[in-house]
């Protein structure tokens, strides 16, 4: 009895001590006084032109990828070769791998439809032309419907990252008031349909969601499809999303931050998860989610967010394009660079999801340009295995701060 008695004190004892809302936004605003000041990267013309020119190099140029289907792109027959007039009936087959095309392809147009008079707008409208004619379009079509035999074999292939990129390209050129973006957009539309039902039929078939920092991330690619669905009102993938990210992760709580970030990720699980659900969620619901999954932004758990992500000590990761990667710049370093983007755009629409009187919202939108801040700094050390892709993040961490700016 008389343990019960002492358990009984302790415990009342620790309530009478839990931090009240008048301690935690004293304790929020001295954490946002400690945080170093940030520089809020400025979006030039040279920047802009900088950007476009990475995608822009490499959206000809097919790579033989291993885990690329053999009934995609590539012939085996003797010295492996491209198949005969691929550019005439693949949309998607340059800058190394087919999701990178895409989403290579959707930087091109965000950067064009922000800037139409840009020094490289008329390569940049003949580039996006010449990939996205109906006959491309068509050839895509026919490789992702799965209708010859053999097919199967390319049955997984690029869902979801690969999936929900083409349909983020799609919904920015179908808003776009702009000719040519209508008329791609329009030879978009047979993949688009096919994708969506595609993508749609893999959230309701997933029992668990993945939580990786790498491509098959839910969150991550859950965001991709809302900015389509919100773009063009797609009512199927907006439900699909909302009733599959409630159920994976509405009762979650306590995200462990301290296990990020893994070697070669390029996303944050704990923040990717909160942005999308600040989509899904009102607002009031929201905060209270919010509360329980993410630790108090001025606690140690919390400054995983703040720190350094450490790309000086990534080795080459043994892959063929690696080989003469001696000096580590490739794959999994080039992950750990773009990370600093993608954790700065999730902050940025975390903070938007919050009450503009939240005190964690100046924190998260200080956390996001000291992030962003790093991104750049690091962009040119990635090699051709980040540069392909990176101009991507840089854009997205753009758009989130630009929507940022407008609320």
């Amino acid at each position: 009895m008389r343990i019960f008695y002492v358990l009984l004190a302790v415990s009342i004892a620790a309530r009478g001590f839990a931090i009240t809302p008048s301690d935690d936004a004293r304790q929020t605003s001295e954490y946002l006084k400690s945080l170093p000041a940030a520089q809020r990267p400025v979006f030039d013309q040279t920047q802009i032109l900088a950007l476009a020119s990475l995608p822009l190099s490499c959206i000809d140029h097919p790579q033989q990828q291993q885990d690329h289907p053999q009934t995609y792109l590539w012939v085996y027959d003797g010295r492996p070769h491209p198949a005969q007039d691929y550019d005439r009936n693949r949309a998607f087959y340059g800058c190394y791998d087919w999701h990178s095309a895409v989403n290579s392809t959707w930087t091109l147009v965000a950067l064009l439809r922000q800037n139409p008079k840009m020094f490289l707008a008329p390569v940049i409208r003949q580039r996006l032309t010449e990939h996205l004619g109906k006959d491309n379009i068509a050839g895509e079509v026919e490789f992702f419907r799965y209708a010859k035999i053999g097919d199967a074999e390319g049955k997984n292939f690029e869902r979801p990252y690969g999936y929900t990129w083409l349909l983020k390209l799609y919904g920015e050129l179908q808003t776009w008031n702009d000719p040519d973006a209508q008329k791609l957009s329009a030879n978009m539309q047979p993949l688009v349909k096919l994708m969506a039902g595609k993508y749609v039929d893999y959230l309701k078939s997933m029992p668990y969601p993945m939580r990786v920092g790498v491509h098959p991330n839910t969150a991550l690619t859950m965001s991709f499809a809302l900015d389509y669905a919100d773009a063009v009102n797609d009512s199927d993938v907006k439900t699909g999303v909302h009733d599959a990210a409630v159920r994976f992760f509405g009762n979650d709580k306590s995200c462990p931050t301290a296990y990020e970030p893994s070697n070669g990720d390029f996303a944050s699980p704990c923040l990717a998860e909160a942005m999308v659900m600040g989509r899904v969620l009102d607002q009031k619901s929201f905060v209270s989610w919010l509360n329980d999954f993410l630790p108090p932004v001025y606690s140690p758990a919390f400054k995983v967010y703040q720190s350094e992500i450490d790309t000086a000590r990534i080795t080459a990761s043994g892959s063929n394009a690696d080989a003469e990667d001696t000096n580590g710049l490739l794959g999994a370093k080039s992950h750990l660079i773009g990370l600093a983007f993608q954790r700065a755009a999730d902050l940025l629409r975390i903070a938007s999801a919050l009450p503009a009187d939240d005190p964690r919202v100046a924190v998260f939108q200080r956390l996001a340009d000291l992030n962003a801040q790093q991104g750049f700094r690091k962009i040119g050390e990635a090699g051709y295995l980040g540069q392909h892709w990176l101009a991507t993040y840089a854009v997205l961490y753009m758009q989130a701060q630009a929507a940022a700016i407008q609320k």
